[in-house]
């Protein structure tokens, strides 16, 4: 059976790698560096095939073999999940071989890798989208007039950004451009969210990488409807 470590598992991404990974029968070792979120590991449901680990219970170990996932896509603020770079480097002082790979915002496309696999995404939305994104600010009552980390050359559902990871990440030593289907996804999802127009600053020029298209396999109009409703459970639960 495949062993992944995965780490900022309870943030965005991060946790929609661990519930593909799961759906592919892999078993998952869970590790962030907060405690365990009950009510976000319930929409898994009990499977022993994951267990969570706290960052600083971590003995700093990785069995040979296994693949390890970092999402530095969920690195949306300095202060958060800045631990991924010490365990980067903890990596790298491993001598056994590990599948490493590495998940990054089109924002970060100077990254330079010397090993594994690297992806680079566009926007991702869906339930717990962070709220440096617009469509979570939107969809929390604000008017966008706030700072937002959108990147408006693509929207993908984060769980079919996740599968679509998890079924490539085996194509060690590759780079992969991750795209939508419609170079107009992120305004026709936005419009779901929003009469109102907002024309962002668009990049220079995308990162380098063998494209991947990512079919949706929900309408634009559901996963904002799924994403709206986990807003309002959450409020519920506080």
């Amino acid at each position: 059976m495949n062993h992944a470590f995965v780490f900022a598992a309870q943030q965005f991404l991060g946790f929609e790698l661990c519930d593909a990974l799961l759906e592919n029968g892999w078993t998952v070792t869970a590790v962030d560096e907060a405690k365990e979120t009950e009510d976000k590991w319930l929409g898994i449901g009990r499977n022993s095939n994951i267990q969570y680990v706290p960052y600083e219970d971590w003995d700093k170990e990785v069995q040979s073999g296994c693949s390890v996932f970092l999402p530095f896509y969920d690195q949306v603020r300095e202060d958060k999940v800045s631990y991924l770079s010490e365990v980067e480097g903890l990596l790298s002082k491993i001598e056994q071989p590990l599948s490493i790979i590495r998940i990054y915002s089109n924002m970060d496309r100077d990254q330079k890798c010397k090993e594994g696999t690297v992806f680079y995404l566009p926007t991702l939305y869906g339930i717990h989208q962070p709220a440096e994104f617009l469509f979570a600010q939107l969809l929390n009552g604000e008017d966008g007039d706030s700072p937002y980390i959108d990147d408006p050359s693509g929207a993908i559902y984060v769980k079919d950004a996740a599968r679509s990871i998890i079924k490539h990440s085996s194509n060690t030593e590759e780079i992969y451009k991750v795209k939508a289907l419609s170079n107009q996804s992120w305004n026709e999802a936005l419009s779901y969210v929003t009469k109102k127009s907002f024309t962002p600053v668009r990049m220079d020029a995308e990162p380098n990488g063998k494209e991947l298209i990512v079919k949706p396999t929900k309408s634009h109009e559901s996963v904002i409807k799924e994403q709206l409703r986990g807003i309002h459970l959450h409020e519920i639960q506080e």
